[in-house]
């Protein structure tokens, strides 16, 4: 009867099948994490997408005027409590609910759509809300109100919109404003040092609005996407500072947090559609 070997693996045998174990893993394991964050881009993609439609669908029977960024009360008292954004409606006691934009949305709700998978903040610049990820071109194109007074009690929400000196006084921008749609983002991941910013601003802002144009630029993790005025989306790969970066305040740019964070361009071409 013969002999069974029993002869069992050498130390050099074990510590090349460790060798290749390792070698295996370093390469599959930044294969999964590319896939996993190509996933996240596409989703992130879909809903800049179904965030611009439905903008476009508002602005059609709105006489082409785009979704206030921003409101104070209802359309009738300025003084209500209620706080009416483009992503959520803070309503007067408390109680948060999807706001103007999404009777628009179609196939999804409010808390799928506004939950960038891309952002890497969990900080919402807003008390109360729920963090989106995303934010609003109002710098140019959305309306924006300001607080009311108490002086305000016969006004409504849209009497209080703001003038913007980006538009020479107006307070917003039409769908037939916006000749250079292609080229200018509506949505974009919005980033800024420690939360994100749901107002898109712009990196030239005219009169003394810097202050807010830093809070409000867009997140870079990996480039960052933008769902244009005319329904496309792009990844812009680069950050940008701003064209006058070097001569403002110190505290003012490093509310960007730069180059975590950046601009869409270094002017305003990217966020100015006229």
């Amino acid at each position: 009867m013969s002999a069974v070997s029993t002869r069992g693996f050498t130390m050099v045998e074990v510590l090349v099948v460790v060798a290749i174990i390792v070698v295996l893993a370093s390469v599959l394991v930044p294969v999964s994490g590319y896939a996993q964050s190509a996933a996240q881009r596409a989703q992130c993609m879909a809903h800049l997408r179904q965030m611009t439609l439905a903008a476009t669908s508002w602005a059609i029977e709105h006489q082409g005027a785009f979704p206030p960024g921003l409101l104070h009360g209802t359309d009738q008292d300025c003084l209500s409590g209620d706080v009416r954004a483009w992503d959520w409606h803070r309503r007067a006691d408390g109680e948060v609910n999807p706001g103007l934009l999404w009777p628009y949305v179609s196939g999804a709700g409010a808390n799928e759509v506004l939950r960038c998978p891309t952002a890497s903040h969990v900080s919402a610049s807003w008390s109360g809300d729920p963090v989106t990820g995303y934010n609003y071109n109002v710098a140019f194109i959305a309306g924006e109100a300001r607080s009311p007074a108490p002086d305000d009690k016969d006004l409504g929400a849209y009497d209080l919109l703001s003038p913007k000196s980006n538009l020479d006084g107006a307070t917003h921008l039409t769908l037939s404003q916006c000749p250079r749609g292609a080229s200018v983002a509506l949505f974009g991941v919005g980033g800024r040092r420690n939360g994100v910013n749901k107002f898109m601003r712009s990196p030239v802002n005219a009169g003394p609005e810097y202050d807010l144009a830093y809070a409000g630029g867009q997140a870079f993790p990996m480039g960052s996407n933008a769902g244009r005025v005319d329904g496309s989306v792009v990844t812009v790969e680069l950050p940008h500072r701003g064209q006058f970066a070097d001569d403002l305040p110190t505290w003012i740019v490093d509310q960007l947090d730069f180059p975590q964070n950046g601009f869409l361009s270094e002017d305003a071409s990217a966020y100015d559609p006229r």
